[in-house]
């Protein structure tokens, strides 16, 4: 893994979605959602999709062949989507042939192959593999720059997880409150209710250095809500609705003057 780190985007390296194929794969996914889903209907909607090379059906209709959802269960089936999506270079593809080599899942399972795999995966974009090797550096390898720098990669391209896992890592291994505040915000913003969760313990309990808020606590109790009933839920202005108020002593960024405030600039933290 020694090599130099590059932030790429899943957007500007995967292949280009087909328009007809994707309403399919959208109508799929609109059904997969309901009470009672068509798992049937689901599975041949993705298929329908997949012969025009749709590779987010690809992995969808994979999970269903792992699962046995609407089709007979066949990881066989699974591999040859996952290495259809390796042939089409796709990100995700090369993502999902990691876990399942790591896994040793209907494929020779192999560490090494797996770990090339998930590289080959994030320096392509995968915000997945980006947050899997951040994780491996900063808790493996004891390499925390290069870790954070992974994490933030992915987290800049809207993926929950890495975002929580940045929350995580500031809270407490850097011990920079506001900055845990800011991911945990924004893993909330992207329908993840454990960064709503702590937000609302924070000011509910006071933790952190914070003086108790029940109105802010109270707020992020009801995205919590929100997100346990709809998964799908998203709050792309929830910096702007339910702003944080700075720690006592640590500001906005316990590294920075006390006076500094955020710009709203993708560099601020």
């Amino acid at each position: 893994m020694a090599y130099e780190f590059k932030c790429v985007h899943e957007k500007d390296t995967a292949p280009q979605l087909d328009k007809e194929a994707d309403g399919w794969f959208q109508q799929a996914r609109n059904i997969s959602k309901e009470r009672l889903p068509d798992w049937a209907k689901v599975a041949q909607l993705y298929q329908r999709a997949v012969d025009k090379e749709h590779w987010k059906a690809m992995h969808n209709l994979a999970e269903l062949y792992l699962r046995g959802k609407g089709v007979h269960k066949d990881t066989n089936k699974a591999i040859d989507l996952y290495q259809r999506m390796v042939e089409l270079n796709v990100p995700l593809g090369y993502y999902d042939m990691s876990v399942m080599v790591q896994r040793g899942v209907g494929v020779v399972q192999s560490d090494k192959e797996a770990m090339l795999f998930l590289i080959k995966a994030a320096d392509m974009g995968s915000p997945h593999a980006q947050t899997r090797i951040g994780y491996i550096y900063i808790y493996d390898k004891n390499q925390d720059p290069t870790g954070l720098d992974y994490l933030k990669c992915a987290a800049k391209q809207g993926f929950a997880d890495a975002n929580y896992k940045l929350a995580t890592y500031y809270e407490g291994i850097d011990v920079n409150y506001p900055v845990a505040m800011h991911y945990y915000q924004n893993a909330a913003a992207l329908g993840e209710s454990k960064g709503a969760m702590n937000i609302e313990r924070v000011f509910r309990e006071g933790r952190f250095g914070y003086e108790r808020n029940e109105e802010i606590a109270s707020a992020y109790e009801k995205i919590y809500d929100q997100i346990d009933d709809n998964p799908d839920a998203r709050f792309p202005n929830l910096a702007k609705d339910h702003p944080l108020p700075p720690h006592p002593v640590q500001g906005y960024h316990a590294d920075k003057d006390i006076n500094w405030k955020p710009t709203g600039r993708a560099d601020d933290y």
